[in-house]
């Protein structure tokens, strides 16, 4: 019989481990993924620009606004990378529970 302990056993490790493994790809992937840095890269060249010209034409306001966007930028990079780390340590954890199952 196929549903004998375990072999339920073995299965549901072979499942942990793919969900980890699944979990670690998409978190290393993540965190290695560099697919904000162009955008704030150009986002700093042209806040740098504006600031430039406010500086010259006494627009404070579109300075403080660029000022913000960059730190919006800045935030998403962090959360992104928070994100990467997050899904590592669930894979991990997916990966422990597969052996503990086993074992």
């Amino acid at each position: 019989m196929f549903f004998n302990t375990e072999n339920m056993r073995i299965l549901i490790a072979a499942l942990q481990l793919l969900f980890g493994v699944v979990f670690l790809v998409a978190g290393l992937r993540k965190l290695l993924a560099r697919e904000f840095t162009p955008a704030a890269r150009a986002l700093a060249t042209q806040s740098a620009r504006i600031g430039q010209k406010g500086l010259r034409e006494n627009v404070s306001v579109i300075t403080q606004t660029a000022t913000q966007l960059l730190n919006a930028v800045n935030q998403l990079v962090r959360t992104s990378a928070g994100v990467g780390a997050f899904l590592v340590l669930v894979g991990l954890f997916f990966m422990m529970a597969a052996y503990w199952v086993v074992r």
